[in-house]
């Protein structure tokens, strides 16, 4: 039991104390009324299309995930899976908010839950795939600016080097299904002869989450993930720079795309506190500050758009929640 309840506190205290020793160490530097005057810039007319445009990021997620699990449904009833699967990704930490998109779309969609982690994983692979794409994009663009902070080895070489093995992992388990496979069973093999239940159930479960990213072929459905995927870091990062630039906020828009992209990077890892306040802003302001930006200004920027992030994804959350499927 105090074992347990040792496993508990350490969960869930240690993001919270991270959290708040990480923002309060960034909203000291600032004069905290600066949030909301920047956050009042912003007219009815640019909330709302913030707000539309946060709708739709959902709704091309909802799109995507569809084509990954190849349901029937309609997009009406993978939505609101997504908007409360968004909604706990916001919240909760160390992207445990993932969980919820496994439990709904089983419980929903009749979905296995290998099949829910094998598509979290895709699309997170993706996901990841075209951020570093972004990040060499963006930082190509501003290598002037860059070249006394990161040297072309960190900045082009290593990404380049983790994208393309990344692309390679994806094409090797799309086109080569069955090698992979038997690849993998041949590693495993040494641990399912310990005869540990334990062990066993973990490797057992792994394989069939295998099976399941290897279903995954290099055909249509591939090319409409893909798409799709390029659809949700279009309408992301279009509506967070059209926020910051109507928020009046004096940063040129090319180093608030490069800040925001490193910072979406630095977040697929298991790293967020509750709410992500402070694990997202960190990474931003930091970027941001070498660039010569105030911290002051990077600091009110940061937590003034994942203010309204929050905001944004709340509705969509109770949305989420109360529209269920009906029962058969």
């Amino acid at each position: 039991m105090n074992r347990e309840l040792f496993r508990q506190v350490t969960k869930f205290g240690l993001p919270t104390v991270l959290a708040v020793t990480i923002a309060y160490f960034l909203l000291k530097e600032i004069d905290l009324q600066e949030i909301p005057k920047t956050l009042s810039r912003l007219s009815v007319e640019a909330l709302f299309i913030g707000f539309i445009s946060y709708c739709l990021l959902v709704l091309a997620k909802a799109l995507r995930f569809r084509a990954l699990l190849n349901l029937s449904s309609s997009v009406h009833q993978i939505f609101p899976i997504l908007a409360l699967h968004t909604f706990w990704g916001n919240i909760l930490p160390m992207r445990t908010g993932d969980v919820s998109y496994v439990y709904l779309m089983q419980r929903r969609q009749k979905v296995e839950a290998t099949q829910g982690i094998a598509s979290l994983l895709i699309a997170s692979l993706i996901d990841l795939i075209l951020l570093i794409g972004l990040v060499i994009a963006a930082g190509w663009l501003l290598r002037a600016e860059l070249r006394d902070t990161f040297s072309g080895t960190v900045l082009y070489l290593m990404p380049l080097l983790i994208g393309s093995g990344l692309i390679s992992i994806v094409i090797f388990v799309s086109v080569a299904p069955n090698v992979c496979m038997k690849l993998v069973n041949r590693c495993v093999r040494p641990l399912l002869r310990l005869e540990n239940r334990t062990i066993s159930w973990v490797v057992n479960k792994g394989l069939q989450v295998l099976q399941e990213l290897t279903a995954f072929r290099s055909n249509q459905r591939f090319v409409e993930v893909w798409a799709y995927s390029v659809m949700c870091l279009l309408i992301r990062f279009g509506f967070q720079c059209y926020l910051v630039v109507e928020m009046g906020v004096d940063v040129p828009i090319t180093r608030v795309l490069f800040a925001l992209a490193f910072t979406n990077v630095f977040n697929l890892l298991p790293v967020q506190t509750f709410l992500n306040f402070g694990t997202t802003e960190f990474p931003f302001v930091w970027l941001l500050t070498h660039f010569g930006t105030s911290i002051e200004v990077a600091t009110v920027t940061g937590f003034s758009l994942h203010i309204l992030i929050l905001l944004y994804c709340l509705p969509l959350g109770l949305y989420g929640y109360f529209r269920k499927p009906k029962e058969s």
